[in-house]
């Protein structure tokens, strides 16, 4: 089954200001800077991945309509382009998706951060799962937050 994603989540571009001192390394956003509109999850290492064309990328974020990635170059992808049948592995469960590469950027120190908006669904129970999941994962670091020490 194929559904169309994005509307709620996807990258929208403003006009960039003098002051901005925008992080990306690379983005294909013509002289703007990309605003998220919805709230990533970070996810513990190792318990989610990305693959595709043989390689297992470990996924740092996520929300409903994209995903994070751990990268160790600026060229890992290229900015723009369209992967199309990328596998995201949870635990328990993994779904085909197609993505986008939106932006290469500087992410806790020396690491990279390859963001990417998911274009396309090809499972059935996607949009469920990943609102269940982000829920959970967006409950769990908001309570660890406001716990008094």
């Amino acid at each position: 089954m194929n559904s169309k994603v994005g509307q709620g989540d996807q990258d929208v571009k403003v006009e960039r200001t003098a002051e901005d001192s925008s992080l990306l390394i690379a983005c294909d956003n013509d002289g703007k800077k990309v605003v998220r509109k919805s709230f990533r999850v970070p996810v513990p290492h190792g318990l989610v991945t990305m693959n595709h064309d043989g390689l297992k990328h470990s996924v740092k974020d996520l929300s409903m309509y994209g995903i994070g990635l751990s990268v160790t170059s600026p060229d890992a992808f290229v900015i723009g382009s369209v992967l199309s049948d990328v596998q995201i592995v949870f635990p328990d469960r993994s779904f085909h998706v197609d993505v986008r590469i939106v932006h290469i950027s500087p992410y806790e120190g020396e690491t990279l951060i390859c963001g990417m908006e998911i274009i396309n669904t090809h499972d059935s129970g996607y949009i469920d799962w990943m609102t269940r999941v982000v829920s959970e994962i967006k409950s769990s670091v908001l309570s660890s937050v406001t716990k008094p020490s």
